[in-house]
Order: structure tokens, then sequence, then C-alpha cells
């Protein structure tokens, strides 16, 4: 599975809510930014929204419960198996809630053992909470864009980021308007653990003073506090000084202040922690996280078929694009060409009419070449009576002596070879002379061509 790369912390607060925005690197994380949101602000959505680039770089967002909300209770298990574990706490899940179980959901988160006691018992802090009111937690966060992969409660982060190392009480003061957690340590066990809603006003203090003096009555009568114990405050250095007085009287030591971690320090922690995902502290019910991950399935292949669509509509528009500008070159060279024809047309009939004058020509000049070789070669005796010519093609008549025959055959012979002015062959199928005797007489007539007749 691809690791985390980006992670997202939501918290509720007065007004809004606040959005940390945190980076993955190492196995660490780092916040990037911070935002405030009003009540009714979508988040941003490049920063919590997720797309394919989640299947190669993985982004987490969890959303924290407000401290009111929830309930915690601390208890020992003799087992680290976290199935064991679920099943344990589920046994004494009406023990343990304060509401029914039919109306709550619940978690748990196994508290890291002492490196010195291997051997304890597992301290595992259970935390509740109302079913209606994270459903409509949910459903707000829904509102805004946000789809959680984990609900936490943000006091697991405190407890973890202090470091709990001394046995005592210690006592994380929120702010006006905020519960208090009271953490017991004993031994080395976190005996009991409880958030304290208070009242605004002076009386919250010995309202908190109570609270602890009851919680001590009820750890002597179990038996796992034996003296007065030490009183760790952590809290701002303003709050603190609100604090230490009261506070001081339930202990026989001095109050011990520490100042709490920063809460983008606090993010980081928490980003961490459930990126590790080495514990079931999520409260986010498993019918959320099965729709939410349809949805972004979903919502993967509704991208893809409007990518393919939308690749498909694109290369349309590029076929279409592309004919649209053949077709105007079409009709442009089609203009060109109708402005070229009547030109073209004259030109061919100028071309046809300059052929026409040129085979004229030719066939006078053969003419004369074809008179001037028949007198040239006819023999004395033979006559010439007529002579025909038309389009290259050549008749003659005439007459011989009856008895010189051979000379008409010698005049037909030399008119084979003859040949004209630039030493080609001038006549081409010269016919046998054709002969009729008439009295003391005789009557020849054969034809021939010209080279020129062959174009005819």
């Amino acid at each position: 599975m691809p690791a985390w790369r980006s992670a997202n912390i939501l918290e509720p607060s007065a007004g809004g809510k606040r959005l940390w925005e945190l980076a993955a690197e190492g196995g660490k994380f780092t916040v990037n930014k911070e935002t405030a949101l009003l009540l009714h602000e979508p988040a941003p959505s490049g920063a919590v929204g997720k797309d394919w680039q989640e299947l190669f770089r993985r982004k987490l967002n969890v959303a924290w419960l407000p401290l009111d909300k929830v309930f915690l209770r601390a208890i020992q298990l003799p087992t680290s198996d976290p199935a064991e574990v679920q099943s344990m706490v589920e046994l004494q899940l009406e023990k343990l809630s304060p509401l029914p179980v039919t109306h709550i959901v619940w978690s748990t988160f196994l508290v890291p053992k002492p490196a010195a006691q291997p051997d304890a018992l597992q301290t595992v802090v259970v935390i509740i909470a109302l079913r209606s009111y994270v459903e409509e937690f949910l459903g707000e966060l829904e509102g805004m864009g946000f789809l959680a992969d984990r609900l936490e409660c943000p006091v697991l982060e405190e407890l973890l980021a202090i470091n709990i190392n001394q046995d005592g009480v210690w006592v994380f003061a929120g702010k006006e308007g905020e519960p208090a957690l009271v953490a017991w340590q004993q031994a080395g066990v976190l005996q009991n653990l409880t958030l304290i809603t208070l009242p605004e006003g002076p009386e919250r203090a010995q309202q908190l003073k109570g609270q602890i003096e009851h919680i001590a009555w009820s750890a002597e009568l179990e038996g796992w506090l034996t003296a007065p114990p030490t009183i760790h405050l952590v809290a701002l250095p303003a709050q603190a000084a609100f604090w230490e007085p009261v506070l001081r009287d339930l202990s026989e030591t001095p109050v011990d202040v520490r100042p709490p971690a920063a809460p983008a320090r606090l993010a980081a922690f928490g980003a961490e922690r459930c990126a590790a995902d080495g514990s079931n502290s999520s409260l986010l019910p498993k019918e959320f996280s099965t729709r939410y991950h349809q949805q972004f399935v979903d919502g993967l292949w509704m991208r893809a078929i409007f990518l393919v669509v939308g690749i498909y509509l694109a290369g349309v528009l590029m076929y279409f694009g592309a004919l649209y500008s053949l077709k105007l070159a079409l009709q442009k060279e089609q203009r060109n060409l109708a402005a070229v024809t009547p030109a073209y047309v004259e030109s061919q009939k100028d071309k046809q009419e300059i052929d026409i004058l040129q085979k004229r020509a030719d066939l006078q000049y053969a003419a004369l070449d074809a008179w001037k070789a028949i007198a040239e070669s006819m023999p004395e005796g033979v006559t010439l009576n007529d002579m025909y010519f038309k389009g290259g093609k050549l008749e003659l008549h005439g007459t011989a002596p009856v008895d010189d025959l051979q000379a008409i055959y010698d005049f037909n012979e030399s008119l084979r070879t003859a040949k004209n002015v630039r030493g080609e062959v001038l006549f081409k199928d010269v016919g046998t002379p054709k002969t009729v005797t008439r009295g003391n007489q005789t009557e020849w007539t054969f034809s021939s061509a010209t080279r020129e007749a062959e174009g005819q």
C-alpha cells in the first residue's frame, strides 16, 4: 500500500473550525498551513479532496470531536491483543458507558506499557460518544466537503505529547468553557481518565477541586490511592496563574506546572499516530467509512468516464475542425479553379488552332517535298497525268510506253527511298503500281502517304 503523503486535521473551534494541512516525510508530519474556517465555510477542496492521485499519494483526513461530546474511561486488561481487547471491552461496555449501548459509538486506545513493566496489565482508554451526535457531526463535515478517514478524540494526543512519566494527578486545564482533562497515574499505571465539564465563571475552580476530591475518595475505596497525590498542572501561563492556587490545597507538595504542547504540534502528533494505524481509536462508524470509500471509487469511475468522453469529444471536434478546414481549402481552390477556367479554355482553343495551323504548314511543306521528290525521281518516258494530295495522302496517275513497264516500277521504288530536306524518309506505305494497257500506252496508278499523315 502506498505510504501517506499528506494529512489534514480538522478541529472544531469557537465560531467555526480550524484546519491543519500537513506533509509527510520519513514517517513524520510537518504543518504546512493552518486555516481558520467560518461556521459554514467549505473546506478547501484542493487540500481535503481526493482524486486518482490517492492511488499513489495517499491523503489522510482526520476530524477531532469536540471534547464536551466525548466520554473517557481507563481500564486494565490482562491482554494486549487488539482483537481480545475489543471483545473484553464489549463485555464491560454496559458498565463503562453512561449512555445506552445501542445509542453510542465507541473505540479503544491501548496505552503503551512502561518499559520497566513489560508484564503489567494493559491500560486501555475507552472512548465513547453519542451516535446521533457523531452522525450529525459527520453530516456537517460532509456539507463542508470534508470526508473523514478517522474520527478522533484530541485528548489522546495531549496525553501522549506530555508523556506522563510521574505518578499523581495530571490536570489539563482547557480554555474557559472547555472541559478539563484529569488523568490519575499510580505506580506507573493510568488508573483513571475523566473529562470534567466546567461552567464559565469563578465557580469553575471550586467545581474542579470538588470533582478531583470525589475521584480521590473513590480511588481510596478501590485501594489504588494510599497517599495524597502530587498535582501536575498542564496549562498556559495565564491559565496556570488561575488554577495553581486552587489545586495547591489538594497536595502536600508544590504544584508541578508544565506548558501544554502547541496546537500545531498536537496536529502533527495526531497525524503520525493515525498514519501508523497502531490503534483502533477512531470513532468513525463502519457504514460511513464504507460509504466514503464507495463514493471515492465511484468518483474515480465517473472521472475516468468523463475523461474518455472528453477525449472522444475532443477527437470528434478536432476531426470536424480539420474537415471544416479542408472544406474551406477546397472551396478556395474551387474558386481559384473557376477563376482560371475561362483562361484555360481559351488557351486550349488557341492551342488547338495553333496545332491546326502547324499541321497545315507541315502538310504544305510535305506537299512541296512530295512534288520535288516526284519531279526528281520520274524517269524519261513516264508521264504524270494526275496528282492528288490531301491530308498527307498522295495518289498518282500517269502513262508510260507499253514496252517500258520497268520504268514505272523504278519510279515507284525511287519514291520508297525518297528523303526530305531533313534526311528523313519522305513516304511510307508506298503502294504497288497498278497498270492497265490501252493500245500502245500503259496507264499506271499507285498511292502512298507522307510521314505527316501519321497524326491525321
